[in-house]
């Protein structure tokens, strides 16, 4: 390609606040942006902050690009906005990689574009790479400084060089005022799936469920790109509205029932009340229990119990009962230890046969 036809990149800081809901003339009217350009937006239905990328420019990593809050803009759009005769390609990884969206209409919300062929993939907050295509840009000659006077004498004509294009350009247009941009890349601290199990376990610690969609995403994009550790994400759910509905005693009672088998007695119910206080979790209180002597008897009593019963079909004598219980205790049998066992003995053996005559 001819060099006087390359378009150079330049990304261009508004410091000036835009408002909550963007319009597509916010963007028009930078004297920076042609009018063939794609807007992406950090919230559905064109809202929120608003990264403009004009027809000839290409960010290789959103993760290089910090939004007003210091957050890199990778994994934060959520719409995107066509202008002119622009069209954009979309990829779900940096280095144009991953799952690729060719976009040439406005997509008021990503959430509704599959994406792979994993059910429930989306675009919504995936992209990690632009690249931002239009018509040729055409080349406008310039005009002599004044009028030539008429030569004295015959003279070759000198060509006039064109001028080349102005380069495309990528403008932030942010909701409030930006601090100082310091470009740097951002390096997660952790990867996708560790984050994402940190903020499953926090779930199940503080609310006793699995985590929904948003409040996954969220946390996990904390802990990936903000730094946060398992204890302030499990923190920030104990201050959610849901936890702060959670009665404690409901929440030692069932944390008894599953582990002990009964109600708590009151001694036990004031000793937790004041865990409670302090900020246990109803995680911290079941795993406390099955630390207790009554608690391991429990639990040593229902692992070999429910092996009995699901490999031999009854409960175990008190020689089988007492040898295994020993092991549990003795020589750190798992529950998958003793059913492996079981599962090695003749009786175990001569029922699968008999079953396999029937």
């Amino acid at each position: 390609m001819n060099s006087s036809l390359l378009v150079f990149a330049r990304v261009v800081f508004i410091a000036a606040a835009a408002a909550a809901a963007l319009r597509p003339a916010a963007a028009q009217s930078s004297p920076s942006v042609g009018p063939d350009h794609v807007t992406f937006f950090t919230e559905p239905n064109f809202r929120g902050e608003a990264l403009t990328v004009e027809a000839g420019a290409s960010v290789e990593n959103l993760d290089r690009m910090l939004r007003a809050n210091q957050q890199p803009w990778t994994t934060a759009i959520s719409s995107v906005r066509v202008s002119g005769s622009a069209r954009a390609t979309v990829f779900s990884s940096p280095g144009y990689g991953g799952d690729r969206l060719e976009i040439t209409r406005d997509i008021p919300d990503l959430y509704a574009e599959a994406r792979g062929r994993e059910a429930g993939q989306t675009w919504d907050r995936v992209i990690a790479a632009v690249t931002v295509s239009g018509p040729p840009r055409a080349n406008v000659a310039r005009p002599p400084a004044e009028p030539p006077a008429p030569p004295a004498a015959p003279v070759r004509p000198v060509p006039v060089a064109p001028a080349e294009p102005p380069p495309a350009a990528v403008v932030v247009v942010p909701r409030s005022p930006p601090p100082p941009v310091i470009v740097r890349e951002v390096r997660p601290r952790l990867d996708r799936r560790t984050a994402e199990l940190i903020v499953q376990r926090a779930y199940r610690e503080v609310l006793d469920r699995p985590a929904d969609p948003e409040g996954l995403r969220m946390y996990r994009d904390r802990l990936i790109f903000e730094g946060w550790s398992e204890r302030q994400v499990i923190e920030a759910l104990q201050r959610s509205p849901e936890a702060r509905a959670v009665s404690a005693d409901a929440a030692i009672t069932r944390a008894y029932r599953e582990v002990l088998g009964r109600d708590p007695d009151p001694g036990g119910l004031a000793h937790y009340r004041r865990k409670w206080r302090e900020g246990w979790t109803q995680g911290q209180i079941r795993d406390d229990l099955r630390r207790s002597g009554e608690g391991r008897e429990g639990y040593i009593r229902s692992v070999i119990t429910r092996a009995y019963r699901e490999l031999l079909g009854r409960d175990p004598d008190p020689a089988g009962y007492a040898t295994y219980e020993r092991a549990m205790r003795e020589r750190g049998y798992t529950e998958r230890d003793i059913r492996q066992a079981i599962m090695n003995g003749d009786e175990y053996r001569q029922r699968r046969a008999a079953a396999g005559r029937r």
